[in-house]
């Protein structure tokens, strides 16, 4: 026992030597965090640190005990180091109280402000200045609309949207002609990503609207015919509408949009539908159409929807117009297809019915870099657009003034360019031929350059 005393002291200082240097700082690790870091990284430190103290305390205690059960007295040294390592330990803990409760309070805050500016209603504004010189006409500048959109989010499941356009509104009522419409105005309750409701002044869901609706977004200066005479566009009315999106895989996207509106009446010509469209708050029968479009999607390279229509117009609410839509925007590479064929038919007291068709298919060819990055310093994507368009529509009905039943036919060729040197502005020139047999849907026997400036900020 005596030679196994000095063994067992010897062990008991090399011990408490080895101990000693692992619980001294070594370098920059182990100073506690600087008063000037993140929250979130003094906290972080802290934590690290604790755990650290935490588990050398665990071994002092381990090693104490395991002393004191061979007999031999603990040195005064290992207690004493025990002793400041747990104040130590209160001190450190006491400081990641306080920052936990900090680092909560400016997270509250954050979250207040952030909460605050999701709530807060958003403006856009988008307009065009057109010049028109048609052969054999006089050349005219047409600041065509100037249009506000607002929409906000109050909420994760509710929004509204709505847009305003002034068209030609110099003066309202007054010789300088004009007139402020409501495009659209509804709000929205999202009960899920694959059904939401929308109430209020909807945009009809018929055709390709998102494409040829917003004019600074069309690569080309006027609407399609068939965007102005056999769906007349803008085609807004009020109504109850649903929507929904589901994602199918990684790249796919299902929507669709149905609505409950009042419907176009009874004012169906040889010249189109324009006149078809109600004043809001208004039905000339009590029958209610039903409208909608599916599309699928995929990325923003690929876009194809079908559409239909169905509804009574007349008086007498015993007839009906039903129409159908097919819709395709396509990408490859620097190479964009779009098109779009409506058809429509309306039952008639007396043969034969009225038949309202067309179409249009556009092509466009972005190029990128080269001249346009000196042209177009300090913006990110510049583009200039070769477009090359052909129209064609046909409508067999009444004539507006005798009812006489007469075919109407038009086409238009479109080409020229469009100069984005951001998406927040276009420049357009375009040359158009158009030709009509009988009565003009749109534009008639015109042929002449237009050109155009648009901008959405």
């Amino acid at each position: 026992m005596k030679r196994s005393k000095p063994i067992v002291i010897l062990s008991c200082a090399l011990l408490f030597a080895a101990l000693t240097a692992r619980a001294q700082p070594k370098g920059r690790d182990a100073r506690p965090p600087e008063t000037s870091a993140t929250p979130d990284a003094r906290v972080a430190a802290l934590q690290t640190e604790l755990d650290r103290l935490r588990a050398e305390m665990a071994a002092l205690r381990d090693e104490i005990q395991r002393l004191r059960a061979e007999a031999v007295k603990a040195d005064d040294g290992l207690s004493a180091r025990l002793l400041a390592l747990e104040a130590r330990q209160v001190k450190l803990e006491s400081e990641f109280t306080r920052l936990s409760e900090e680092l909560k309070r400016t997270g509250d805050a954050l979250d207040q402000i952030s909460e605050g500016e999701g709530k807060r209603p958003s403006i856009t504004v988008y307009g065009t200045l057109q010049g028109v010189s048609y052969t054999g006409q006089d050349s005219i500048l047409d600041a065509e609309a100037f249009e506000i959109v607002l929409s906000g989010r109050p909420h994760p499941r509710l929004s509204f949207f709505a847009e305003i356009e002034f068209e030609r509104a110099a003066a309202v009522g007054g010789p300088r002609g004009g007139e402020v419409v409501l495009e659209q105005a509804y709000a929205s309750y999202s009960f899920a990503q694959i059904f939401s409701v929308r109430t209020g002044v909807l945009l009809v869901p018929f055709g390709n609207v998102n494409v040829d609706h917003f004019a600074p977004l069309r690569d080309v200066v006027r609407k399609p015919l068939v965007s102005y005479a056999i769906a007349p566009s803008d085609w807004t009315d009020n109504g109850i509408q649903f929507t929904g999106r589901r994602l199918a895989g990684t790249s796919w996207l299902f929507e669709y949009e149905a609505a409950l509106i009042a419907g176009l009446d009874s004012h169906l010509t040889s010249v189109g539908m324009r006149e078809a469209r109600q004043p809001f708050g208004v039905d000339n029968n009590g029958n209610k159409a039903a409208v909608g479009r599916f599309a699928i999607k995929r990325s923003t390279s690929f876009e194809t929807g079908i559409s239909a229509y169905t509804g009574k117009y007349d008086d007498a609410n015993r007839q009906r117009l039903n129409g159908w839509a097919a819709d395709l925007r396509a990408e490859f590479g620097p190479i964009r297809l779009t098109g779009e064929y409506d058809h429509f038919t309306a039952n008639t007291t007396i043969a034969p019915k009225t038949q309202l068709a067309g179409y249009y298919v556009r092509a466009s060819w972005d190029i990128r870099g080269g001249v346009l990055r000196n042209l177009a310093r300090g913006f990110d994507d510049p583009r200039f657009t070769l477009v090359a368009q052909y129209d064609w529509a046909r409508i067999d009905g009444p004539n507006a003034i005798n009812a006489r039943f007469e075919r109407n036919r038009e086409i238009g060729i479109t080409a020229g360019f469009a100069y984005r040197p951001s998406r927040q502005w276009v420049l357009k020139v375009n040359y158009e031929k158009n030709q009509i047999t009988n009565d003009a849907l749109d534009r008639g026997d015109r042929r002449g350059w237009l050109g155009s400036v648009g901008f959405v900020f």
